[in-house]
């Protein structure tokens, strides 16, 4: 029997108009990518035109295959369907977060309308699934091309196979266990977050827990579940309306369930925010945004210059009470650790430090580490030049702080790297992406990276230093905090995409940790947007966007713990468990039958 119509497709055209139609969003696709693409290369920022380009290409040949199955009589409905939540997923990632309630509904929708024609390949279910997602990593992260257009583009597709191999193993398991399939769905989504969030090829940008925070008033309750909390939030409202969809016999229930699980969890995050009364030490920190355009300019300049600039926005904001500076990312290049204090900017910044008996300067730097001979190597390991006196050396994307009054310069070392820019995935395994990771402007060694999380320390204050990508991963942040971090001090530049959706979403992403734990953020771009952020994940002081400028801001160190400090990522454990309970349960279950039969 035919399934009921989903609107927006409630009335389709006629065969003729429709094929037409699909002739004219096909060209309307291949124009779009060869405009964009000429712009592109007259253009030294490119913006929005990665969205035309990637979106236009995918949009031509997803209408190509919509011809097809229209041409052999097949129905269109699901790739529609598809189509549609690739894009509510999209825009959900795009400051529209309720989107992502009902985003997969149309997917689910289309998986019963392909079973419905009769008896449906994985591969027809691959298709429009991985067509689904291609939607959805394109409209939500088509900026990242904007850093290299291949390796974008190779990231979207990967992406996009690992959720339509996910959405297949729910499928698998539909077969052979009906009634289990959406709770396999669900489990095996976040146990793949949570896997995305530990492997080297790590992306998890798009973990559904992230959409939501462009709304921290609606999930204040982050204290107690983490991200992934409402990355299982946003799949039961999914689920629920999915539900009231095919159980036309018990739609208000289901409707009025999904009702109430969207507007309670709501409601308690604004009863504890209302009774949030955030407390700890006072702490002035100042935070600098030099604005320097990091493709032709950040690494061009003058150091001299840059510093000058440095200084000069600093000494604008510093007052008697200022107890910290913030400069961001990769302030300056190749400090090399063995000698530290020899550096002619690391004695400036001990000059500008002295501005008060007990300021500190945080900044991010690229530092190198040379081997002594007989040292253990790292993988990021490269051969030093002629004439070095040490036989090798790695690379490194670190944070130091230099205080008045201390000799000491503590170092911390990022250590999570972003694939293809900062470290090699699986390089002995996969050596033919080499040219890729040449066009991402990275190395086939990567960058060093330390094992363990560090804080620094300073009159009984501590804070995290974290470098750009680290701040989206909610676990790893409180390593920083379990070793005693009262604030977090990101650190980062964000203007490689240019002015798009890129930098608001880190920003965004980032917030969730003050929520998680109950901890202000000082937050230093290049560019992008510099801001403080308190302890309900509420932003203050931001900057625009290509704009040179200090802020300064007092935010509370808290020696506070939070349940998910405590407990981590339970959620994503349980799912875990979930997701192997189900697999054993189907693979064994053949085998307890025919114990059973032959018993009897």
């Amino acid at each position: 029997m035919a399934l009921p119509l989903f609107v927006p497709f409630a009335t389709m055209p006629s065969a003729k108009t429709e094929k037409i139609l699909l002739c004219i969003i096909a060209l309307g696709g291949c124009a779009a990518t060869v405009w964009s693409g000429l712009e592109m290369q007259s253009r030294p920022f490119w913006g929005q035109l990665t969205l035309y380009f990637c979106m236009g290409f995918w949009v031509f040949i997803s209408a190509l295959y919509a011809l097809r199955k229209a041409y052999t009589g097949r129905s269109r409905r699901p790739i529609y369907l598809s189509t549609l939540s690739g894009l509510l997923l999209g825009k959900a990632f795009v400051y529209t977060s309720p989107l992502a309630w009902v985003g997969f509904v149309p997917l689910l929708v289309s998986t019963l309308e392909l079973d419905s024609e009769g008896r449906c390949r994985y591969l027809t279910h691959g298709l429009h699934a991985f067509h689904a997602f291609v939607v959805w990593n394109i409209a939500a992260t088509y900026w990242v091309a904007n850093a290299s257009l291949v390796p974008g583009c190779v990231a979207f597709g990967l992406n996009s196979l690992f959720m339509a191999t996910v959405w297949l193993a729910a499928l698998w398991v539909r077969r052979r266990w009906a009634a289990g399939w959406l709770p396999a769905l669900v489990s095996f989504w976040l146990s793949f977050e949570w896997l995305h969030h530990q492997w080297e090829i790590s992306w998890p940008w798009l973990s559904l827990g992230n959409a939501m925070a462009f709304f921290p008033d609606w999930v204040q309750w982050y204290e107690y579940t983490g991200a992934f909390g409402g990355g299982l939030w946003i799949w039961s409202l999914n689920l629920l309306a999915f539900a009231a969809w095919s159980r036309r016999s018990k739609r208000l229930h289901w409707l009025a369930g999904w009702c109430a699980m969207a507007v309670l969890p709501v409601l308690g995050s604004a009863i504890m925010l209302a009774r949030l009364n955030p407390e700890g030490i006072p702490v002035e920190v100042v935070v600098v945004q030099p604005n320097y355009e990091p493709h032709y300019e950040k690494f061009a300049v003058d150091p001299n210059i840059q510093m000058d600039n440095f200084e000069e926005l600093s000494r604008q904001k510093i007052t008697p009470d200022t107890r910290y500076i913030v400069w961001p990312e990769t302030s300056f290049e190749y400090l090399r650790t063995h000698s530290f204090e020899g550096d002619w900017r690391v004695q400036r910044m001990r000059t500008l430090a002295s501005a008060n008996p007990d300021l500190c300067l945080v900044s991010g730097i690229g530092s190198i580490r040379e081997f002594a001979p007989g040292e253990t190597l790292t993988s990021a390991a490269r051969k030093s030049r002629p004439g070095s006196n040490a036989a090798q050396f790695e690379v490194q994307n670190s944070a130091i702080q230099v205080c008045n009054g201390t000799e000491e310069i503590p170092l911390y070392v990022k250590s999570k790297l972003v694939p293809g820019v900062e470290t090699f995935p699986y390089r002995q395994l996969l050596p033919f992406l080499k040219p890729i990771v040449d066009q991402l402007g990275g190395s086939i060694y990567g960058l060093g990276r330390q094992p363990e999380r560090s804080v620094f320390l300073s009159d009984g204050l501590a804070i995290a230093p974290v470098i750009c990508y680290e701040s989206i991963y909610g676990a790893y942040v409180g390593e920083y905090i379990r070793k005693g971090a009262q604030a977090i001090f990101i650190m980062t530049n964000d203007g490689w995409w240019d002015d798009t959706p890129g930098y608001r979403q880190h920003l965004a992403f980032g917030t969730l940790r003050a929520i998680e734990y109950r901890r202000p953020i000082a937050r230093a771009a290049n560019t992008g947007i510099s801001c403080f952020v308190d302890a309900r994940g509420i932003v203050h002081e931001a900057t625009s966007y290509n704009e040179r400028i200090a802020v300064k801001g007092t935010l509370l160190f808290s020696n506070g713990e939070t349940f998910y400090l405590k407990h981590g990522d339970y959620v994503a454990h349980l799912a875990l468990a979930l997701s192997l309970g189900i697999l054993l349960w189907i693979l064994l279950s053949p085998l307890l039958k025919v114990r059973l039969s032959e018993s009897r």
